[in-house]
């Protein structure tokens, strides 16, 4: 019989004491074991394919920042139709993570890395030839396969050959860099592609990116895998996917139109129903795709929850954030761009200390500090003026909230996979992958749908305070119906000034919910996540007779 044992790794005889019954009884799962004999050369070629991939991956996910505004006046998107440009990346993202974590356990890291960038280039060539919202819904869907391929395997083989806790938190650091660097470069080249030529263009230049990726990895990545005690499990992977895109629509849904509608409920109850059948499954299945075990280790469980609730504050703040340069103050993409680069690129210089920042303070306390400074930037930035859109002004927040993420995104991930064996590192990277993607993935939407409910309910009296006159009140009252208050925009005169002020005023509604997410998860983090030194590492032992 197997029971799960929390153990601290400073305990020499603990762990001779855990060799030596998994010795005996080979019950205990290997390490993730290399195919190819290992080398310093291919362990520089698997680390920089890994980080490539992760790069090219957060490149197609954040091309719609800069240029949301550009895709709304192209195709007559509405505000919740342009959310789900970026949630349509997200969602299969997050629901396909677990599956690919274990099919990179059972055939091979590197395979799957190809299979996800291929998939990745098709997804982009189909949003790149885009004329509808529709078919670009359905281009970032593909593209989002793609990613949830990418990320988890990239985190997995980057930490596979590790041998030491210091060697997976630099491996991570250097993943999370190459994150953050995918993020600046992708919105630069983004609202630079769009400005100049289309923004048609900023999608199709995934494609080759993608290409490049897939290449590096045929060519220097080295093979990894770990299939023991791992299988697809197809009932669960069902059961997952459709608890969480049932729970997002339902949310959206709520959030958007009523909590109280029939759709809402029944996709409420529908996504709580498929997450406890996951549950109920994962427990009585032999080879579970999560092992739920796991949550049981308090610096896991932590970890998870700040990637649920930290990622769907940042990715939100970010949404609302593009919205208010792009279609409210009418920036050019290229303009645009550079919000983002304070926002993910100058942190970047952050990346060479951060590993040394992490065993100086701990997971516990840059995750926490990290949500603080996220929250700090979210207020922030919720407060400035809509009619102040000078880069001077947004320098402060933007700062914050990047240093923020940096510290977030690699503490906790460090934390998660720590947590756990290095057999576990592909269903670790994998579960902490959905639950940071999951919560990027609700953030636009609820974002989204927060701020247009605040702004359809403030339109009213903005109209009044404006001064509008009878037949214009009327006028845009009809085009609020129709299209929402981004409708009255096209009216002139007052109408439109009212909207402004209205959609400006919605959004530092939906900001302000980020910042108060933040500061929720920074007490969880602050009570319930451990540090480093003090650690719970899951491992299986046989029980006591």
């Amino acid at each position: 019989m197997i029971s799960i044992q929390r153990i601290n790794f400073s305990n020499r005889a603990a762990r001779r004491h855990i060799r030596g019954h998994c010795g005996a009884e080979n019950r205990s799962p290997p390490r993730s074991t290399p195919v190819n004999p290992p080398s310093r050369r291919s362990g520089g070629g698997t680390l920089a394919a890994a980080c490539l991939a992760i790069m090219v991956s957060q490149i197609a996910n954040v091309v719609p920042a800069p240029i949301n505004g550009t895709i709304q006046e192209s195709l007559g998107a509405d505000g919740v139709a342009l959310a789900w440009v970026t949630s349509a990346f997200l969602l299969p993202t997050a629901i396909l993570e677990l599956s690919f974590g274990v099919l990179g356990d059972l055939l091979g890291r590197r395979r799957v890395l190809i299979g996800g960038t291929a998939v990745l280039a098709a997804g982009a060539l189909v949003s790149g030839s885009a004329h509808s919202v529709h078919q670009l819904w359905a281009g970032q869907a593909l593209a989002g396969i793609g990613a949830g391929a990418l990320i988890p395997t990239s985190l997995a083989i980057a930490v596979a050959g590790a041998a030491t806790a210091e060697q997976r938190s630099r491996g991570v650091a250097t993943w999370t860099l190459s994150m953050s660097l995918g993020t600046m470069l992708g919105v630069v080249v983004s609202g630079a592609l769009a400005e100049n030529v289309s923004w048609h263009a900023s999608f199709y230049l995934v494609a080759p990116l993608a290409l490049l990726s897939l290449a590096v990895t045929a060519l220097f990545a080295r093979e990894s895998k770990s299939p023991e005690g791992r299988s697809l499990d197809w009932p669960g992977q069902a059961a997952v996917a459709v608890g969480m895109f049932a729970l997002l629509y339902g949310i959206v849904e709520g959030a958007g139109v009523s909590w109280t509608s029939p759709r809402t409920i029944v996709a409420l109850v529908a996504g709580v129903a498929g997450l406890v059948a996951f549950v109920l499954i994962e427990r009585r299945v032999a080879a579970p795709m999560l092992h739920l075990a796991v949550f049981r280790v308090p610096a896991f469980s932590a970890a998870a929850g700040a990637a649920v609730i930290g990622m769907f504050s940042f990715l939100g703040s970010v949404y609302a954030l593009s919205i208010r340069i792009g279609a409210l103050q009418h920036k050019t993409g290229i303009h645009a761009a550079v919000f983002f680069v304070i926002l993910q690129g100058v942190p970047c210089l952050l990346g060479p200390v951060l590993p040394r920042m992490m065993r100086r303070f701990g997971a516990r306390r840059l995750v926490t500090g990290g949500l603080l400074l996220l929250s700090a930037g979210e207020f922030w930035l919720a407060a400035l003026p809509i009619g102040n859109a000078s880069l001077a002004v947004h320098v402060g927040p933007l700062l914050l909230e990047g240093i923020g993420f940096l510290f977030i995104v690699s503490a906790m991930t460090s934390a998660a996979i720590d947590a756990v064996p290095l057999s576990y590192t592909g269903m670790a990277s994998a579960a902490i992958s959905t639950a940071r993607d999951f919560g990027m993935c609700v953030g636009p939407s609820v974002v989204s749908a927060v701020a247009l409910s605040a702004a359809t309910g403030a339109l009213p009296g903005r109209l009044a305070s404006a001064g509008t006159p009878a037949p214009q009140v009327a006028a845009a009252t009809a085009a609020a119906d129709k299209g929402g208050p981004f409708a009255v925009l096209g009216i002139p005169g007052p109408p439109a000034e009212a909207a402004l002020n209205a959609l400006a005023h919605g959004f530092s509604v939906g900001l302000v919910l980020c910042a108060a997410a933040s500061l929720l998860a920074a007490l969880a983090t602050a009570l319930w996540l451990r540090e480093s030194s003090e650690r719970a590492v899951l491992t299986e032992v046989p029980a006591a007779a």
